[in-house]
Protein backbone atom coordinates (compact mmCIF):
# COMPACT_ATOMS: atom_id res chain seq x y z
CA UNK A 1 0.00 0.00 0.00
CA UNK A 2 0.85 3.19 -0.54
CA UNK A 3 0.53 4.75 3.14
CA UNK A 4 -0.23 2.60 6.40
CA UNK A 5 -3.23 2.68 7.65
CA UNK A 6 -4.61 1.91 11.23
CA UNK A 7 -7.80 1.45 12.73
CA UNK A 8 -9.69 -0.51 15.75
CA UNK A 9 -12.09 -3.44 14.94
CA UNK A 10 -14.48 -5.02 17.10
CA UNK A 11 -13.02 -8.03 18.94
CA UNK A 12 -9.90 -8.60 20.61
CA UNK A 13 -6.90 -9.07 19.09
CA UNK A 14 -4.12 -12.21 19.58
CA UNK A 15 -1.02 -11.35 21.24
CA UNK A 16 0.96 -10.54 18.36
CA UNK A 17 4.09 -11.63 19.96
CA UNK A 18 3.30 -15.28 19.25
CA UNK A 19 2.78 -14.83 15.49
CA UNK A 20 4.95 -15.36 13.36
CA UNK A 21 7.05 -12.53 11.16
CA UNK A 22 4.57 -12.84 8.27
CA UNK A 23 1.38 -12.48 9.94
CA UNK A 24 2.55 -9.52 11.75
CA UNK A 25 0.36 -6.64 10.18
CA UNK A 26 -1.30 -3.53 10.35
CA UNK A 27 -4.83 -4.00 11.21
CA UNK A 28 -7.58 -2.49 9.34
CA UNK A 29 -11.50 -2.67 10.43
CA UNK A 30 -13.65 -4.31 8.56
CA UNK A 31 -15.81 -2.49 6.42
CA UNK A 32 -13.42 0.47 5.54
CA UNK A 33 -12.78 2.14 2.74
CA UNK A 34 -10.84 5.80 2.67
CA UNK A 35 -11.98 9.18 1.61
CA UNK A 36 -10.37 11.78 -0.25
CA UNK A 37 -9.11 13.23 2.59
CA UNK A 38 -6.67 9.81 3.45
CA UNK A 39 -9.44 8.64 6.69
CA UNK A 40 -10.31 5.61 7.29
CA UNK A 41 -14.08 6.40 6.08
CA UNK A 42 -16.62 2.88 6.39
CA UNK A 43 -18.75 1.48 3.70
CA UNK A 44 -22.55 2.07 4.77
CA UNK A 45 -22.77 -0.90 7.16
CA UNK A 46 -26.93 -0.58 7.31
CA UNK A 47 -27.27 -0.27 2.83
CA UNK A 48 -28.82 -3.46 2.75
CA UNK A 49 -30.62 -5.91 4.22
CA UNK A 50 -31.71 -9.36 3.61
CA UNK A 51 -34.64 -8.63 1.27
CA UNK A 52 -32.30 -5.86 -0.49
CA UNK A 53 -29.11 -8.27 -0.53
CA UNK A 54 -31.48 -11.13 -2.15
CA UNK A 55 -33.01 -8.64 -5.20
CA UNK A 56 -29.98 -7.31 -5.89
CA UNK A 57 -28.14 -10.98 -6.36
CA UNK A 58 -31.64 -11.98 -8.57
CA UNK A 59 -31.48 -9.60 -10.48
CA UNK A 60 -27.91 -9.65 -11.44
CA UNK A 61 -27.87 -12.83 -12.43
CA UNK A 62 -31.11 -13.51 -13.90
CA UNK A 63 -30.84 -16.80 -14.48
CA UNK A 64 -33.78 -17.28 -16.90
CA UNK A 65 -32.83 -14.46 -19.50
CA UNK A 66 -29.04 -15.97 -19.75
CA UNK A 67 -30.63 -19.12 -20.81
CA UNK A 68 -33.25 -17.62 -23.35
CA UNK A 69 -30.63 -15.39 -25.10
CA UNK A 70 -28.85 -18.49 -25.62
CA UNK A 71 -31.35 -20.71 -27.38
CA UNK A 72 -28.88 -20.78 -30.40
CA UNK A 73 -25.82 -23.06 -28.42
CA UNK A 74 -28.51 -25.40 -26.50
CA UNK A 75 -30.75 -25.72 -29.89
CA UNK A 76 -28.17 -26.90 -31.82
CA UNK A 77 -25.82 -28.43 -29.42
CA UNK A 78 -27.69 -31.04 -27.15
CA UNK A 79 -30.98 -29.60 -27.85
CA UNK A 80 -33.54 -28.82 -25.14
CA UNK A 81 -32.39 -31.76 -23.28
CA UNK A 82 -29.04 -30.26 -22.56
CA UNK A 83 -31.22 -27.42 -20.55
CA UNK A 84 -34.18 -29.23 -19.36
CA UNK A 85 -32.19 -31.57 -17.37
CA UNK A 86 -28.62 -30.51 -17.64
CA UNK A 87 -29.98 -27.23 -15.61
CA UNK A 88 -31.09 -29.33 -12.78
CA UNK A 89 -27.80 -30.59 -12.91
CA UNK A 90 -26.06 -27.16 -12.73
CA UNK A 91 -28.42 -25.66 -10.47
CA UNK A 92 -27.80 -29.34 -8.07
CA UNK A 93 -24.24 -28.52 -8.53
CA UNK A 94 -24.35 -24.23 -8.01
CA UNK A 95 -26.30 -24.97 -4.77
CA UNK A 96 -23.61 -27.52 -3.84
CA UNK A 97 -20.86 -24.75 -4.40
CA UNK A 98 -22.98 -22.20 -2.66
CA UNK A 99 -23.95 -24.70 0.42
CA UNK A 100 -19.71 -24.80 0.77
CA UNK A 101 -18.99 -21.20 0.78
CA UNK A 102 -21.63 -20.48 3.22
CA UNK A 103 -19.77 -22.61 6.17
CA UNK A 104 -16.97 -20.00 5.15
CA UNK A 105 -19.20 -16.78 5.28
CA UNK A 106 -20.62 -17.63 8.35
CA UNK A 107 -17.44 -16.94 9.91
CA UNK A 108 -15.57 -14.53 7.65
CA UNK A 109 -17.98 -11.98 6.11
CA UNK A 110 -16.17 -9.98 4.05
CA UNK A 111 -15.74 -7.68 1.32
CA UNK A 112 -12.90 -9.74 -0.34
CA UNK A 113 -15.15 -13.22 -0.28
CA UNK A 114 -13.60 -16.43 -1.80
CA UNK A 115 -9.93 -14.80 -1.60
CA UNK A 116 -10.31 -14.02 2.28
CA UNK A 117 -11.57 -17.60 3.01
CA UNK A 118 -8.81 -19.33 0.85
CA UNK A 119 -6.23 -17.69 2.68
CA UNK A 120 -7.71 -18.43 6.18
CA UNK A 121 -8.28 -21.99 5.51
CA UNK A 122 -4.98 -22.48 3.25
CA UNK A 123 -1.51 -23.96 4.83
CA UNK A 124 0.49 -20.88 6.12
CA UNK A 125 3.22 -21.62 4.13
CA UNK A 126 0.73 -21.39 0.86
CA UNK A 127 -1.87 -19.00 2.29
CA UNK A 128 -0.30 -15.99 0.33
CA UNK A 129 -0.03 -17.25 -3.39
CA UNK A 130 -3.30 -19.40 -3.16
CA UNK A 131 -5.37 -16.37 -1.45
CA UNK A 132 -3.94 -13.89 -4.15
CA UNK A 133 -4.37 -16.08 -7.16
CA UNK A 134 -7.83 -16.71 -5.56
CA UNK A 135 -8.74 -12.91 -5.48
CA UNK A 136 -7.03 -12.51 -8.67
CA UNK A 137 -8.96 -14.78 -10.82
CA UNK A 138 -12.36 -13.52 -9.03
CA UNK A 139 -11.35 -9.76 -10.47
CA UNK A 140 -10.73 -10.87 -13.71
CA UNK A 141 -13.97 -13.12 -14.09
CA UNK A 142 -15.79 -10.43 -12.72
CA UNK A 143 -14.00 -7.94 -15.57
CA UNK A 144 -14.73 -10.09 -18.20
CA UNK A 145 -18.10 -10.54 -16.73
CA UNK A 146 -19.24 -6.91 -17.21
CA UNK A 147 -18.08 -7.72 -21.04
CA UNK A 148 -19.97 -10.57 -21.42
CA UNK A 149 -23.31 -8.97 -19.69
CA UNK A 150 -22.31 -6.23 -21.62
CA UNK A 151 -22.32 -8.11 -25.19
CA UNK A 152 -25.26 -9.81 -24.32
CA UNK A 153 -27.51 -6.84 -23.62
CA UNK A 154 -25.98 -5.95 -26.88
CA UNK A 155 -27.31 -8.56 -28.78
CA UNK A 156 -30.72 -7.76 -27.49
CA UNK A 157 -30.30 -4.31 -28.83
CA UNK A 158 -29.53 -5.44 -32.24
CA UNK A 159 -32.09 -7.75 -31.97
CA UNK A 160 -34.48 -4.96 -31.18
CA UNK A 161 -33.42 -3.03 -34.12
CA UNK A 162 -33.48 -5.64 -36.55
CA UNK A 163 -37.08 -6.40 -35.40
CA UNK A 164 -38.14 -2.92 -36.45
CA UNK A 165 -35.74 -2.24 -39.24
CA UNK A 166 -34.85 -5.79 -41.13
CA UNK A 167 -32.64 -4.26 -43.50
CA UNK A 168 -30.21 -2.70 -40.76
CA UNK A 169 -26.37 -3.53 -41.32
CA UNK A 170 -24.46 -4.37 -37.91
CA UNK A 171 -21.07 -3.19 -38.68
CA UNK A 172 -18.53 -3.88 -35.69
CA UNK A 173 -18.30 0.19 -35.03
CA UNK A 174 -22.05 0.29 -34.65
CA UNK A 175 -21.82 -2.65 -32.61
CA UNK A 176 -19.01 -1.68 -30.17
CA UNK A 177 -20.62 1.66 -29.82
CA UNK A 178 -23.79 0.07 -28.37
CA UNK A 179 -21.13 -2.12 -26.32
CA UNK A 180 -19.73 0.79 -24.44
CA UNK A 181 -23.34 2.24 -24.27
CA UNK A 182 -24.59 -1.12 -22.33
CA UNK A 183 -20.88 -1.07 -19.95
CA UNK A 184 -21.81 2.63 -19.24
CA UNK A 185 -24.80 2.00 -17.52
CA UNK A 186 -23.07 0.38 -14.57
CA UNK A 187 -21.11 3.24 -13.20
CA UNK A 188 -23.42 5.50 -14.19
CA UNK A 189 -26.40 3.99 -12.50
CA UNK A 190 -24.68 2.92 -9.57
CA UNK A 191 -23.12 6.26 -8.91
CA UNK A 192 -25.53 8.66 -10.11
CA UNK A 193 -28.78 7.93 -7.46
CA UNK A 194 -27.12 6.69 -3.96
CA UNK A 195 -27.39 3.74 -2.34
CA UNK A 196 -30.84 4.09 -0.97
CA UNK A 197 -31.95 4.62 -4.62
CA UNK A 198 -29.84 1.36 -6.01
CA UNK A 199 -31.61 -0.33 -3.18
CA UNK A 200 -35.17 0.36 -4.53
CA UNK A 201 -34.05 0.17 -7.84
CA UNK A 202 -32.34 -3.73 -7.47
CA UNK A 203 -35.95 -4.36 -5.60
CA UNK A 204 -37.55 -2.74 -8.75
CA UNK A 205 -36.20 -4.70 -11.50
CA UNK A 206 -36.36 -7.92 -9.40
CA UNK A 207 -40.34 -7.51 -9.65
CA UNK A 208 -40.17 -6.29 -13.38
CA UNK A 209 -38.05 -9.80 -13.92
CA UNK A 210 -40.78 -11.99 -12.40
CA UNK A 211 -43.91 -10.19 -14.04
CA UNK A 212 -42.43 -9.77 -17.07
CA UNK A 213 -41.21 -13.20 -16.93
CA UNK A 214 -44.84 -14.41 -16.34
CA UNK A 215 -46.46 -11.91 -18.71
CA UNK A 216 -43.72 -13.48 -21.80
CA UNK A 217 -44.89 -17.19 -21.08
CA UNK A 218 -48.35 -17.10 -20.77
CA UNK A 219 -48.32 -14.76 -24.15
CA UNK A 220 -46.28 -17.03 -25.91
CA UNK A 221 -47.58 -20.17 -24.57
CA UNK A 222 -51.55 -18.77 -25.16
CA UNK A 223 -50.64 -17.37 -28.54
CA UNK A 224 -47.59 -20.23 -30.48
CA UNK A 225 -49.63 -22.31 -32.80
CA UNK A 226 -48.44 -25.34 -32.82
CA UNK A 227 -46.42 -25.42 -30.12
CA UNK A 228 -43.45 -28.19 -29.76
CA UNK A 229 -44.38 -31.70 -28.11
CA UNK A 230 -43.40 -32.94 -25.73
CA UNK A 231 -41.41 -35.39 -26.65
CA UNK A 232 -39.59 -32.43 -28.70
CA UNK A 233 -39.04 -30.74 -24.86
CA UNK A 234 -37.98 -33.42 -22.65
CA UNK A 235 -36.69 -36.13 -25.18
CA UNK A 236 -35.20 -34.78 -28.45
CA UNK A 237 -31.23 -34.71 -28.54
CA UNK A 238 -29.32 -32.28 -31.84
CA UNK A 239 -26.37 -32.07 -32.31
CA UNK A 240 -25.49 -29.73 -35.01
CA UNK A 241 -21.56 -28.90 -33.94
CA UNK A 242 -20.10 -31.11 -35.82
CA UNK A 243 -18.63 -33.42 -32.89
CA UNK A 244 -19.06 -37.16 -34.01
CA UNK A 245 -20.17 -37.82 -30.12
CA UNK A 246 -23.30 -36.88 -28.88
CA UNK A 247 -22.46 -36.80 -25.85
CA UNK A 248 -19.98 -34.04 -26.19
CA UNK A 249 -22.07 -31.96 -28.04
CA UNK A 250 -24.77 -32.23 -25.06
CA UNK A 251 -21.90 -30.99 -22.67
CA UNK A 252 -21.71 -28.43 -24.53
CA UNK A 253 -25.04 -27.21 -24.71
CA UNK A 254 -24.69 -27.75 -20.57
CA UNK A 255 -22.39 -24.54 -21.05
CA UNK A 256 -25.18 -21.80 -20.87
CA UNK A 257 -27.20 -23.55 -17.95
CA UNK A 258 -23.20 -23.16 -15.95
CA UNK A 259 -23.18 -19.15 -16.99
CA UNK A 260 -26.22 -18.59 -15.93
CA UNK A 261 -25.31 -18.47 -12.46
CA UNK A 262 -22.18 -16.45 -12.65
CA UNK A 263 -21.84 -13.51 -10.80
CA UNK A 264 -24.00 -14.81 -7.59
CA UNK A 265 -20.99 -13.67 -5.35
CA UNK A 266 -22.41 -10.30 -5.10
CA UNK A 267 -23.87 -11.53 -1.64
CA UNK A 268 -19.94 -11.76 -0.82
CA UNK A 269 -18.71 -8.57 -2.01
CA UNK A 270 -21.52 -6.61 0.03
CA UNK A 271 -21.72 -8.31 3.22
CA UNK A 272 -20.04 -5.76 5.06
CA UNK A 273 -22.77 -3.12 4.31
CA UNK A 274 -25.06 -6.08 5.51
CA UNK A 275 -26.21 -6.16 9.56
CA UNK A 276 -25.77 -9.81 10.87
CA UNK A 277 -24.21 -10.63 7.53
CA UNK A 278 -22.65 -14.43 9.21
CA UNK A 279 -26.61 -15.24 9.30
CA UNK A 280 -28.17 -13.17 6.38
CA UNK A 281 -25.33 -13.81 3.82
CA UNK A 282 -25.72 -17.30 3.56
CA UNK A 283 -29.23 -17.39 3.32
CA UNK A 284 -29.73 -14.85 0.94
CA UNK A 285 -27.24 -16.58 -1.47
CA UNK A 286 -29.19 -20.03 -1.03
CA UNK A 287 -32.10 -18.05 -1.70
CA UNK A 288 -30.75 -16.62 -4.80
CA UNK A 289 -29.83 -19.81 -6.48
CA UNK A 290 -32.48 -22.14 -5.30
CA UNK A 291 -35.03 -19.11 -6.65
CA UNK A 292 -33.05 -18.55 -9.88
CA UNK A 293 -33.17 -22.33 -10.87
CA UNK A 294 -36.60 -22.68 -10.38
CA UNK A 295 -37.94 -20.06 -11.93
CA UNK A 296 -35.15 -20.29 -14.96
CA UNK A 297 -36.67 -23.88 -15.45
CA UNK A 298 -39.96 -23.06 -15.73
CA UNK A 299 -39.20 -20.40 -17.84
CA UNK A 300 -36.88 -21.69 -20.20
CA UNK A 301 -39.74 -25.25 -20.44
CA UNK A 302 -42.10 -22.38 -21.42
CA UNK A 303 -40.01 -21.02 -24.07
CA UNK A 304 -39.19 -24.64 -25.87
CA UNK A 305 -43.02 -25.62 -25.49
CA UNK A 306 -43.86 -22.30 -27.90
CA UNK A 307 -41.09 -22.91 -30.51
CA UNK A 308 -43.14 -23.73 -33.80
CA UNK A 309 -40.57 -24.02 -36.47
CA UNK A 310 -37.19 -25.11 -35.04
CA UNK A 311 -34.97 -24.25 -38.21
CA UNK A 312 -36.78 -20.98 -38.96
CA UNK A 313 -36.08 -19.86 -34.80
CA UNK A 314 -32.57 -21.14 -35.94
CA UNK A 315 -32.05 -19.07 -39.32
CA UNK A 316 -33.80 -15.92 -37.72
CA UNK A 317 -33.33 -12.88 -39.03
CA UNK A 318 -33.82 -10.81 -35.89
CA UNK A 319 -30.31 -11.98 -34.54
CA UNK A 320 -31.55 -14.22 -31.57
CA UNK A 321 -33.91 -16.98 -31.91
CA UNK A 322 -36.20 -15.32 -28.81
CA UNK A 323 -37.24 -12.82 -31.11
CA UNK A 324 -38.12 -15.26 -33.81
CA UNK A 325 -39.96 -16.82 -31.11
CA UNK A 326 -42.26 -13.85 -29.94
CA UNK A 327 -42.63 -12.73 -33.67
CA UNK A 328 -44.07 -16.48 -34.77
CA UNK A 329 -46.26 -16.47 -32.00
CA UNK A 330 -47.89 -13.28 -31.65
CA UNK A 331 -47.06 -12.00 -35.57
CA UNK A 332 -46.43 -7.98 -33.55
CA UNK A 333 -43.45 -6.41 -33.90
CA UNK A 334 -44.45 -4.41 -30.65
CA UNK A 335 -45.24 -7.54 -28.50
CA UNK A 336 -41.52 -8.87 -29.99
CA UNK A 337 -39.86 -6.07 -29.44
CA UNK A 338 -41.80 -5.62 -25.33
CA UNK A 339 -40.59 -8.91 -24.84
CA UNK A 340 -36.80 -8.19 -25.51
CA UNK A 341 -36.92 -4.92 -23.83
CA UNK A 342 -38.27 -6.49 -20.74
CA UNK A 343 -35.07 -8.74 -21.11
CA UNK A 344 -32.78 -6.27 -21.60
CA UNK A 345 -33.54 -3.99 -19.00
CA UNK A 346 -33.49 -6.60 -16.30
CA UNK A 347 -30.22 -8.20 -17.76
CA UNK A 348 -28.77 -5.01 -18.30
CA UNK A 349 -28.22 -4.98 -14.35
CA UNK A 350 -25.51 -7.68 -14.80
CA UNK A 351 -23.03 -5.19 -15.67
CA UNK A 352 -24.10 -3.38 -12.82
CA UNK A 353 -24.03 -5.95 -10.65
CA UNK A 354 -20.62 -7.18 -11.54
CA UNK A 355 -19.47 -4.17 -12.09
CA UNK A 356 -20.25 -3.46 -8.42
CA UNK A 357 -18.70 -6.73 -7.10
CA UNK A 358 -15.09 -5.64 -8.67
CA UNK A 359 -15.48 -1.89 -7.35
CA UNK A 360 -15.66 -3.51 -3.58
CA UNK A 361 -13.04 -6.50 -4.21
CA UNK A 362 -10.68 -4.08 -5.08
CA UNK A 363 -10.95 -2.04 -2.22
CA UNK A 364 -10.61 -5.39 -0.32
CA UNK A 365 -7.35 -6.18 -2.29
CA UNK A 366 -6.12 -2.20 -1.46
CA UNK A 367 -7.41 -2.63 2.20
CA UNK A 368 -5.14 -5.50 2.39
CA UNK A 369 -2.02 -4.51 0.29
CA UNK A 370 -2.34 -6.67 -3.12
CA UNK A 371 -2.66 -3.69 -5.15
CA UNK A 372 -0.08 -0.44 -5.46
CA UNK A 373 -1.58 2.64 -5.05
CA UNK A 374 -3.74 0.64 -2.84
CA UNK A 375 -4.94 4.53 -1.19
CA UNK A 376 -6.76 5.19 -4.81
CA UNK A 377 -8.72 1.91 -4.69
CA UNK A 378 -9.75 2.59 -0.92
CA UNK A 379 -11.42 5.94 -2.19
CA UNK A 380 -15.34 6.10 -0.92
CA UNK A 381 -17.78 8.59 -2.82
CA UNK A 382 -21.31 8.72 -2.88
CA UNK A 383 -21.00 5.07 -0.92
CA UNK A 384 -19.36 3.55 -3.37
CA UNK A 385 -15.38 2.28 -3.98
CA UNK A 386 -15.48 4.77 -7.05
CA UNK A 387 -11.72 4.25 -8.30
CA UNK A 388 -12.29 0.15 -8.38
CA UNK A 389 -15.31 0.74 -10.35
CA UNK A 390 -13.80 3.09 -13.29
CA UNK A 391 -10.92 1.37 -13.30
CA UNK A 392 -13.43 -2.03 -13.72
CA UNK A 393 -15.20 -0.33 -16.16
CA UNK A 394 -12.11 0.75 -18.19
CA UNK A 395 -11.19 -2.86 -18.19
CA UNK A 396 -14.22 -4.27 -19.59
CA UNK A 397 -14.15 -1.50 -22.64
CA UNK A 398 -10.52 -2.56 -23.50
CA UNK A 399 -11.78 -6.27 -23.41
CA UNK A 400 -14.57 -4.93 -25.56
CA UNK A 401 -12.28 -4.08 -28.39
CA UNK A 402 -12.15 -7.46 -29.58
CA UNK A 403 -15.25 -7.36 -31.65
CA UNK A 404 -13.15 -5.93 -34.10
CA UNK A 405 -11.14 -9.09 -34.86
CA UNK A 406 -13.16 -12.46 -35.23
CA UNK A 407 -16.82 -12.69 -34.08
CA UNK A 408 -16.27 -15.74 -32.28
CA UNK A 409 -13.44 -13.72 -30.33
CA UNK A 410 -16.69 -11.54 -29.04
CA UNK A 411 -18.90 -14.26 -28.32
CA UNK A 412 -16.42 -15.97 -25.90
CA UNK A 413 -16.54 -13.66 -23.57
CA UNK A 414 -19.22 -15.53 -21.11
CA UNK A 415 -16.65 -18.67 -21.46
CA UNK A 416 -13.74 -16.62 -20.18
CA UNK A 417 -15.75 -15.06 -17.36
CA UNK A 418 -17.15 -18.18 -16.49
CA UNK A 419 -13.62 -19.73 -16.19
CA UNK A 420 -11.94 -17.24 -13.83
CA UNK A 421 -14.92 -17.19 -12.10
CA UNK A 422 -15.06 -21.19 -11.63
CA UNK A 423 -11.33 -20.71 -10.48
CA UNK A 424 -12.43 -18.51 -7.74
CA UNK A 425 -15.47 -20.78 -6.21
CA UNK A 426 -13.51 -23.93 -6.12
CA UNK A 427 -10.26 -22.70 -4.44
CA UNK A 428 -11.98 -22.13 -1.18
CA UNK A 429 -14.10 -25.59 -1.56
CA UNK A 430 -10.66 -27.53 -2.42
CA UNK A 431 -9.11 -25.78 0.76
CA UNK A 432 -12.19 -26.99 3.18
CA UNK A 433 -11.78 -30.28 1.74
CA UNK A 434 -7.96 -30.78 1.91
CA UNK A 435 -7.45 -29.81 6.02
CA UNK A 436 -9.79 -26.61 6.18
CA UNK A 437 -12.69 -28.43 7.32
CA UNK A 438 -10.64 -29.70 10.42
CA UNK A 439 -9.65 -26.33 11.00
CA UNK A 440 -12.97 -24.74 10.88
CA UNK A 441 -14.82 -27.40 13.53
CA UNK A 442 -11.80 -26.99 15.74
CA UNK A 443 -12.13 -22.77 15.82
CA UNK A 444 -15.95 -22.59 15.13
CA UNK A 445 -17.47 -26.30 16.24
CA UNK A 446 -20.84 -24.10 16.76
CA UNK A 447 -21.04 -21.84 13.59
CA UNK A 448 -24.68 -21.08 12.39
CA UNK A 449 -24.00 -22.74 8.82
CA UNK A 450 -22.39 -26.15 9.19
CA UNK A 451 -22.94 -29.15 6.97
CA UNK A 452 -21.66 -32.01 8.84
CA UNK A 453 -21.01 -34.96 7.10
CA UNK A 454 -22.76 -33.08 4.00
CA UNK A 455 -20.22 -30.61 3.75
CA UNK A 456 -17.22 -32.96 2.29
CA UNK A 457 -20.12 -34.04 -0.04
CA UNK A 458 -20.95 -30.88 -0.93
CA UNK A 459 -16.88 -29.81 -1.29
CA UNK A 460 -16.06 -32.52 -3.77
CA UNK A 461 -19.99 -32.37 -5.94
CA UNK A 462 -18.32 -28.26 -6.06
CA UNK A 463 -15.37 -29.45 -7.24
CA UNK A 464 -15.96 -31.78 -9.75
CA UNK A 465 -18.87 -29.50 -11.39
CA UNK A 466 -16.05 -26.88 -11.98
CA UNK A 467 -13.56 -29.15 -13.24
CA UNK A 468 -15.98 -30.59 -15.71
CA UNK A 469 -16.78 -27.48 -16.83
CA UNK A 470 -13.61 -26.26 -17.43
CA UNK A 471 -12.89 -28.88 -19.54
CA UNK A 472 -16.04 -28.77 -21.26
CA UNK A 473 -15.07 -24.72 -21.62
CA UNK A 474 -12.19 -25.00 -23.21
CA UNK A 475 -13.40 -27.60 -26.58
CA UNK A 476 -14.43 -26.17 -29.97
CA UNK A 477 -18.24 -25.63 -29.87
CA UNK A 478 -18.13 -26.76 -33.72
CA UNK A 479 -16.23 -28.60 -36.29
CA UNK A 480 -14.03 -28.15 -38.36
CA UNK A 481 -12.70 -25.14 -36.75
CA UNK A 482 -12.47 -22.29 -38.11
CA UNK A 483 -11.17 -18.85 -37.16
CA UNK A 484 -15.08 -17.72 -37.26
CA UNK A 485 -15.67 -20.33 -34.88
CA UNK A 486 -13.08 -21.27 -33.02
CA UNK A 487 -13.61 -21.01 -28.91
CA UNK A 488 -11.21 -17.83 -27.85
CA UNK A 489 -11.69 -18.94 -23.97
CA UNK A 490 -8.75 -21.00 -23.85
CA UNK A 491 -7.08 -17.67 -25.61
CA UNK A 492 -8.81 -15.47 -22.90
CA UNK A 493 -7.45 -17.93 -19.77
CA UNK A 494 -3.98 -18.25 -21.44
CA UNK A 495 -3.55 -13.82 -21.53
CA UNK A 496 -4.88 -13.48 -18.04
CA UNK A 497 -2.88 -16.77 -16.45
CA UNK A 498 0.07 -15.19 -18.22
CA UNK A 499 -0.28 -11.75 -16.93
CA UNK A 500 -1.13 -12.76 -13.65
CA UNK A 501 1.76 -15.50 -13.05
CA UNK A 502 3.44 -12.29 -13.96
CA UNK A 503 2.14 -10.11 -11.75
CA UNK A 504 2.91 -12.68 -8.59
CA UNK A 505 6.38 -13.12 -9.36
CA UNK A 506 7.33 -9.10 -10.41
CA UNK A 507 5.22 -7.54 -7.67
CA UNK A 508 2.60 -9.07 -5.30
CA UNK A 509 5.27 -12.07 -3.83
CA UNK A 510 7.30 -9.69 -1.77
CA UNK A 511 4.67 -7.62 -0.55
CA UNK A 512 1.44 -9.67 -0.18
CA UNK A 513 1.51 -11.70 3.09
CA UNK A 514 -2.37 -12.52 3.48
CA UNK A 515 -5.38 -10.28 4.89
CA UNK A 516 -4.47 -7.48 6.35
CA UNK A 517 -8.22 -7.14 7.66
CA UNK A 518 -9.02 -8.58 11.20
CA UNK A 519 -11.34 -11.21 10.73
CA UNK A 520 -15.05 -10.54 12.59
CA UNK A 521 -15.71 -14.01 14.47
CA UNK A 522 -17.99 -16.00 16.96
CA UNK A 523 -15.15 -15.88 19.31
CA UNK A 524 -14.42 -11.98 18.56
CA UNK A 525 -10.74 -12.86 17.19
CA UNK A 526 -9.05 -13.28 13.95
CA UNK A 527 -7.77 -16.59 12.97
CA UNK A 528 -3.92 -16.23 12.22
CA UNK A 529 -2.94 -19.48 12.75
CA UNK A 530 -4.38 -22.94 13.79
Amino acid sequence: MSQTIEGTSKGVSPDKTSLPEEMKVTEIPIGSGQDNHGDIRPLDEHAFNFWSVFSLAFSCINSWVALVVSLATILTAGGPTAVVYGFIYATSCTMANVLSHGEMFAVFPTAGGQYHWAAMLSPPGSRAAISWFTGMSNVIGLWLGIAAAAFLCTNMVTSIILVNNPDFILTPGKQYGIFIAMTMFAPLSALGVGSKANRRIEMGLMVLSIIGSLVIIITLLAKASPRASGSFVFASITNETGWNSPAIAWLIGLLPSSYAFIGFDIVYHVSEELPNAKKEGPRAANWTILFSGISAWVIIVCVLFAISDVDRVLGTAYGLPFAQICMDATNSKAATTAFILILLIVFSNATRGNTISAGRTLMAFARDGMLPYGGVFMTVKLGEPIYGIILSVIVALLVGLVQFGPQAAFNSLTGGSTIFFFISYTIPCACMLFGGRRRLNKLFPDRQHNLGKWGMVCNMVSIFFVFQSLVIYVFPAARPVTPDNMNYVIVYAAFFGVVLVALWHGYAKNRYHGPRVRMPTDQGSPIYEE
